[in-house]
């Protein structure tokens, strides 16, 4: 058995604006330079992770992702100094869920017989 905590960002409705899905979305940015490749990579249509990722950058009110227009050169998507932030936030914040979610099972009461 093992404890599991899930960790997410909400808006004060309770609608989730960050979590794993949307830092992996960021980290493929990152990876591929391109918010189409990166969407690819991860099975989403284009629309889907413009969705995803204006509902990040408008729920934090931050911009995530910077885009180049295409053209003769190409264009392409970079994180901000922002966005590398809040994946280095992100991931240290999972890892203490996760952490804490384990101790916590290591407490969990069991039958003494």
């Amino acid at each position: 058995m093992r404890g599991e905590g899930k960790f997410y960002l909400t808006d004060e409705a309770g609608r989730r604006i960050f979590g794993p899905g949307p830092a992996e979305l960021l980290e493929q940015v990152e990876r591929t330079g391109s918010l189409r490749a990166a969407a690819g990579k991860m099975g989403l249509s284009y629309s889907k992770a413009l969705k995803i990722l204006h509902t990040a950058e408008r729920g934090l009110a931050m911009p995530l992702v910077s885009t180049e227009a295409g053209g003769l050169g190409g264009g392409g998507s970079t994180i901000t100094p922002q966005a590398r932030a809040l994946l280095a936030w992100f991931r240290q914040a999972r890892r203490a869920v996760e952490e804490t979610a384990r101790a916590q099972l290591d407490r969990l009461p069991r039958d003494s017989q």
